[in-house]
């Protein structure tokens, strides 16, 4: 799924959950990340396509990257830092160093697993393995409408949670 939107929906479920506590800025960041992989062996015509960010291990190093990509960034930026930090709660979150952590960790866990499901090229647990069981456990149809109802939900979470706080 490279670039896909699809990705992003089990980022918005974990923000709806979470909405004080994960960056989904940085989560959306990583999983761009890790499909620059896949891009470029698609321009270069090169197979496998999913390769070393598409582990376990490599795409969790790549949300960590992220991360400390967004806090460095974040250390350049103070003054809209702060104007996020004290505008909303939802927002708060996107900036500061444990939401960007949790958002760089769960968008790079999550997406070998999430392409693990459709690709048959991913080996999610390599080095140690080259299987995929992930592979077919789930229809591609079902897997994407799985993704658009996370983000819905997500959505709705974070719509009621803030319809709450500005009503009382």
């Amino acid at each position: 799924m490279p670039f896909t939107p699809f990705h992003f929906g089990p980022g918005l479920l974990v923000k709806g959950l979470a909405p004080g506590r994960f960056s989904w800025t940085t989560f959306a960041a990583a999983q761009v990340l890790i499909d620059c992989e896949t891009l470029y062996h698609i321009l270069k015509h090169e197979y496998p396509l999913h390769r070393g960010l598409h582990t376990f291990i490599g795409a969790t190093s790549a949300g960590l990257a992220t991360a400390i990509l967004f806090l460095g960034l974040r250390r350049l930026a103070p003054g809209p830092v702060a104007r996020l930090e004290a505008s909303s709660p939802f927002l708060k979150s996107e900036v500061s160093t444990a939401g960007i952590l949790a958002g760089g960790l769960v968008g790079g866990a999550s997406h070998p697993f999430l392409d693990g499901l459709m690709h048959g090229d991913v080996r999610p647990f390599a080095p140690w393995s080259d299987a995929n069981p992930l592979l077919g456990t789930i229809g591609l149809g079902s897997l994407h409408l799985a993704c658009f109802a996370a983000a819905m939900a997500g959505v709705t979470l974070l719509w009621a949670r803030s319809n709450r706080n500005h009503s009382g």
